[in-house]
């Protein structure tokens, strides 16, 4: 998808930069920088998954620009899961999202966003459970082991700013959509830790990165 965000931008039009619809028949397009150390390619986009589709691509994504010009984040709050659900402990290696919550004149909607070895990963949903408990329409933690893993609340604070220029520092300012994963310096933690520090009113997490 081409790019018609400029630095300033206050809306986003039909053309919404690097944001690919996913569906349950879709695959994204494999583009971008293979990280050398894992393998692993970085394809420079974000999936999108909307748990109220109904399967229309353009309705989707009509809706999500909607969502990006209009809405603004009230709650915003830091997750995780660990790495492997062999672990005894998530003390160290965890994964982390970040979730808000946006309070429309068509009611309240719960998003995720998270950084993932090749993708950023964005999902909307009117049910908390459904961004915080999965990803792309699967279980974040298998149901067998939901006994002893689940999601964990790490810290929550309120928020202030417009979607629209979270958007903007994201695919403009910082250009996090090419900033390939790296384990050690640019992985999950320090992309919601750039993102909650950004848009909590009082804030910061204190993770060390």
């Amino acid at each position: 998808m081409g790019s018609s965000v400029s630095r300033g931008a206050s809306k986003v039009d039909n053309n919404t930069h690097g944001i690919c619809w996913r569906g349950s028949d879709s695959t994204a397009p494999e583009k971008g920088n293979i990280n050398k150390t894992s393998g692993i390619q970085w394809q420079g986009h974000i999936r999108y998954h909307n748990y109220a589709s109904q399967g229309d691509i353009d309705l989707d994504l009509a809706d999500l620009q909607k969502h990006i010009n209009n809405d603004r984040f009230e709650m915003l709050y830091l997750y995780k899961t660990p790495l492997s659900e062999h672990q005894w402990t998530n003390t160290v290696f965890f994964h982390v999202f970040v979730i808000f919550y946006t309070n429309t004149s068509d009611g309240g909607f719960w998003w995720s966003l998270e950084k993932k070895n090749k993708v950023l990963i964005l999902q909307m949903s009117r049910d908390f459970e459904d961004v915080r408990s999965k990803i792309e329409g699967e279980y974040r933690i298998s149901r067998k082991n939901s006994w002893y893993w689940e999601p964990q609340f790490i810290i929550r604070d309120s928020s202030w700013e417009l979607f629209i220029d979270l958007y903007d520092f994201l695919i403009v300012d910082t250009d996090q959509m090419n900033v390939r994963y790296h384990f050690a310096e640019e992985d999950c933690k320090t992309f919601a830790k750039i993102v909650f520090d950004r848009i909590a009113t009082r804030k910061k997490w204190n993770y060390i990165i």
